[in-house]
């Protein structure tokens, strides 16, 4: 199955890691898991909304305009 995460990008379910607010960058562990992922591995979010979360699949890492929340609540109800 397929998690529309924002701005036109699907990713599979089954590539899945986790989903966390932007807002818990202040946590240093999530701030090393992005400054580890390499420029190529890390989808940059070049649209105009704000951006509030960050994904991270086994092989990127992507920003999104769309709440962890809602990302959450997709992850679950569509199976």
């Amino acid at each position: 199955m397929f998690l529309h995460i924002g701005n036109s990008k699907i990713i599979f379910k089954r590539d899945l890691i986790g989903i966390f607010n932007l807002d818990s960058l202040a946590a240093q562990v999530n701030r090393s898991v992005l400054e580890s992922a390499s420029h190529e591995a890390l989808y940059n979010y070049s649209g105009n909304d704000q951006v509030k979360s960050f994904i991270i699949t086994d092989k990127k890492a992507y920003m999104s305009p769309i709440s962890p929340l809602t990302l959450s609540r997709r992850h679950n109800s569509s199976g």
